[in-house]
């Protein structure tokens, strides 16, 4: 349950905000969204339970600014928050910040031409990192082009930009029509289920996408510091990739896009997320456990036989550019794992092989 505060006018652009122990940065964020030269938008800023100063805050603001919509929640996480303000939205489109973050004045402005201009379903724009008070450069290799997915297709969308990551995947990296989200009813999975829930929405969004318009400026300033929660350990990742992996995989083949990308799901999953859960969970024991679970699954186990067969990895290696490495040890870690080996298959990518 959660109360909401605030006016509900209509409005071009819905900003969603989700607001967790933040006392020290959300004053900054604010400022910078209410300073947009675009004007026409509201704020919904989403308290996800905070217990330091942060609403306070969020309500001195509100006193000042009549686009300020407040909502205020039992803490459930980063998706919790995000789906809250989803549910109450009135924009035509819809951009996430996070409220240790900041904006650039124009991201708005140009991000809605580049939309209108383009017809668009989303908008992509570069960031760049602020280590310690610095501003870097440009983080993602991007360009400023309209990209014509019906005309490029889909799969070589991944493999150009998708996996090389030169198109971010993060919530706060893009405008969304809002019709897009309501129609097909996404919203962002529980954290404790998904590890990276942006990378699934936004791929879930990105099959329902025909146009996309990419902004090379890097337009969000994105905030490096120690507690937040890409700093933190991140318990049972292992468990929580390759649930993206499988929900990835089933909602392709819900919206009738799996044949499309057939080819790319099982390296997409392979490459991107399960081995990275696998390589960077904190408890080996929970990566075993894991495995063994999935390893029941029917839907992993058809990704994992796909990487038997040699169109996907084929496809990958051309694409990309990958060696002959890549392919052989894609083959043998699914081939172990398929035979419950899940030791031998997990020392495989975590560079362990000699120990087992």
């Amino acid at each position: 349950m959660y109360v909401e505060m605030g006016v509900f006018a209509m409005c071009r652009v819905s900003v969603i905000v989700p607001v967790y122990q933040v006392e020290q940065y959300l004053a900054r964020c604010i400022d910078s969204i209410l300073a947009q030269t675009f004007e026409d938008f509201e704020l919904i800023l989403v308290n996800d339970g905070t217990k330091d100063g942060c609403p306070a805050i969020m309500q001195a603001y509100a006193d000042k600014d009549a686009r300020i919509r407040q909502v205020h929640k039992e803490n459930g996480g980063l998706s919790s928050a995000r789906n809250a303000g989803l549910d109450v939205a009135k924009g035509e489109y819809i951009a996430f910040v996070d409220s240790d973050d900041y904006i650039a004045p124009t991201l708005l402005e140009d991000a809605v031409r580049a939309a209108e201009e383009t017809g668009a379903e989303q908008v992509l724009f570069n960031y760049q990192l602020v280590v310690d008070g610095v501003q870097k450069g440009a983080y993602l290799d991007m360009t400023d082009e309209t990209i014509d997915l019906q005309a490029l297709g889909l799969a070589n969308y991944f493999y150009r930009y998708w996996m090389p990551y030169r198109h971010g995947q993060e919530a706060w990296s893009k405008l969304y029509r809002r019709s897009v989200i309501e129609e097909n009813g996404l919203r962002y999975a529980p954290n404790n289920e998904v590890f990276a829930e942006d990378t699934l929405f936004s791929a879930m969004y990105l099959l329902h996408t025909k146009k996309i318009a990419a902004l090379s400026k890097p337009y969000v300033y994105y905030v490096q510091r120690g507690d937040s929660l890409m700093g933190l350990a991140k318990p049972r990742l292992a468990w929580r990739l390759m649930t993206l992996s499988v929900r990835l995989t089933e909602y392709a083949k819900a919206c009738g896009c799996f044949e499309e990308i057939r080819n790319v799901l099982p390296v997409l999953c392979y490459d991107k997320l399960i081995t990275k859960g696998i390589r960077f969970d904190p408890k080996s024991e929970d990566v075993y456990r894991a495995m063994e679970e999935y390893g029941k699954n029917s839907t992993m186990r058809g990704l994992l036989r796909a990487l038997l067969s040699p169109m996907p990895l084929l496809m990958y290696t051309l694409k990309t550019h990958k060696g002959i490495r890549t392919q052989v040890r894609a083959r043998l870690f699914a081939l172990r794992w398929l035979r419950g080996n899940v030791k031998g298959a997990a020392a495989l990518v975590q560079g362990r092989e000699a120990q087992v």
